[in-house]
């Protein structure tokens, strides 16, 4: 930071060194001769005395014309000196004069601007004690587009860090202490937006269900169903039955309610209208006296009741059920209890075995082994070599 500014102030001094004379000159020739004027620094010398007092070689009757003077000034300035006459040349060179006495190395205005700068650098130095090395400008090309701009070497590795899996673990860590401390201090205070649950009314017949997917982009989000009893909807009974006949397979016969689903837009507000037009529609047309569909029997075909399967009574435990299992356990119970108190204590695991499956080892034939038969050889010659005669087709 220091290094910059130390650069930016150097600039700066060059460029009111280069500049001093111009804005100083414009203003004197406004006054004297209403003509702009711009020179260059320049520092006086024994010359610069001499072409004032007289110029070079300027006699009575010659014109008047500084050469030195006209070396300082730049190309346009040099072209309205030769143009102009010897009073306003004059004008020119003594407000150059003036100029380099205000401005110029040895002057008061020179030695305070140096002062300032100096004290500006130097504070900048001491509130930036460390200065930053410049990096050379790195020009992005096939490979490095895209990426982040070079912030220098790495450290050296000494050791102490932990691997990729443990930082996704510590992250996860992190993740759960954060929902954690959402449940405990942000959570209680949404208990003032919590309302108690009121029972549907008749003027709210309409029961929506929503999707959502906890902030993730998926495609069911947008779905809407709703559900209503068209017996709720303040119909008579022959437009209840013309509803029902309109809704087809939208109504359950056995649950009486009719349920309908839209997901054709984007935004569940917008199907949530088209479900709310679709139902007023079918209102008014269940209402049109016109046409009551009453010679149309119901359909229900659509809806197959599933069946309720019922535990058999022959299954349930009755009285005397119940003391025969009952009996069974404090058999096995005595049983139990009268093997414990042998010796051993414990039970004979291969005796039990052979009992349960009532085997006698001993008696167990060896496996034989079934003899192998030699395939026979394909072809007549083969036939007649075992002394076998050829099937007769």
């Amino acid at each position: 930071m220091a290094t910059a500014a130390r650069q930016v102030c150097r600039q700066a001094r060059q460029h009111l060194s280069s500049h001093r004379t111009q804005w100083l000159s414009l203003r004197q020739t406004a006054t004297a001769t209403k003509r702009c004027l711009s020179t260059s620094p320049m520092t006086r010398n024994a010359e610069d005395k001499q072409t004032e007092s007289g110029g070079d070689g300027e006699d009575g009757n010659a014109p008047h014309f500084n050469s030195h003077f006209w070396r300082r000034l730049n190309r346009a300035d040099r072209l309205k000196y030769q143009t102009s006459s010897p009073e306003v040349r004059k004008d020119m060179e003594r407000v150059g004069k003036i100029m380099r006495e205000e401005l110029g190395p040895g002057s008061r205005t020179h030695r305070e601007m140096d002062e300032s700068i100096r004290n500006a650098l130097h504070e900048i130095e001491e509130s930036f004690p460390d200065p930053l090395e410049e990096r050379e400008y790195r020009s992005d090309g096939f490979f490095n587009m895209g990426e982040k701009e070079d912030i220098g070497p790495d450290d050296d590795f000494k050791g102490d860090d932990i691997s990729s899996t443990a930082h996704g673990e510590l992250e996860q860590t992190r993740e759960i202490r954060e929902y954690a401390r959402n449940a405990a201090w942000e959570m209680p205070l949404l208990a003032h937006l919590a309302k108690a649950f009121e029972k549907p009314t008749a003027a709210t017949p309409l029961r929506f269900r929503y999707t959502t997917y906890l902030g993730e982009q998926h495609p069911a989000a947008r779905k809407v169903v709703v559900e209503f009893d068209p017996k709720d909807l303040s119909l008579s009974g022959p437009q209840v039955d013309k509803l029902i006949k309109l809704l087809g397979p939208r109504y359950n016969p056995d649950t009486g309610i009719a349920k309908m689903s839209a997901e054709e837009f984007e935004t569940q507000a917008q199907n949530k209208r088209y479900l709310g037009d679709t139902i007023k529609s079918l209102i008014t047309e269940a209402k049109d006296p016109k046409e009551t569909f009453a010679d149309l029997p119901f359909d229900f075909r659509h809806h197959k009741p599933k069946p309720k399967l019922q535990f058999p009574d022959e299954w349930l435990l009755t009285v005397e059920r119940k003391k025969e299992l009952e009996d069974k356990r404090a058999a096995r119970a005595a049983l139990e209890a009268k093997q414990a108190e042998t010796v051993a204590g414990l039970i004979d695991g291969i005796q039990a075995i052979e009992f349960s499956r009532n085997i006698n080892a001993a008696k167990v034939e060896a496996p034989v082994m079934a003899s192998v038969k030699a395939p026979l050889p394909s072809g007549k010659m083969g036939k007649k070599e075992m002394g076998q005669k050829a099937a007769r087709r």
